[in-house]
């Protein structure tokens, strides 16, 4: 599990900022057919100059992390209300 202070330190980070490390990450994964091809770089450029254009296009990082952790959060309660059969 990543931190939360992790977390924190990358939702500073401008878009830019962001964009290179997921470059960095790509490189470090094992797997060769991880890294996007052209046209996956090229649809990334075009969603970031949308969303420099007009940032009510989508939602801040703040803002996703908050439904996931929504989403994890009722997906816990409905864990636990499960019953369990032995």
């Amino acid at each position: 599990m990543v931190s939360n202070e992790l977390l924190e330190s990358v939702a500073a980070l401008s878009v830019d900022e962001r964009i290179e490390l997921i470059v960095h990450i790509e490189h470090t994964l094992d797997e060769p057919d991880a890294a996007p091809d052209a046209a996956q770089h090229a649809l990334v450029a075009r969603r970031v100059a949308q969303m420099r254009a007009d940032p009510a296009l989508g939602v801040s990082l703040d803002e996703h992390l908050d439904a996931v952790r929504a989403l994890t959060a009722r997906a816990d309660d409905a864990c636990e209300s499960t019953p369990t059969y032995s």
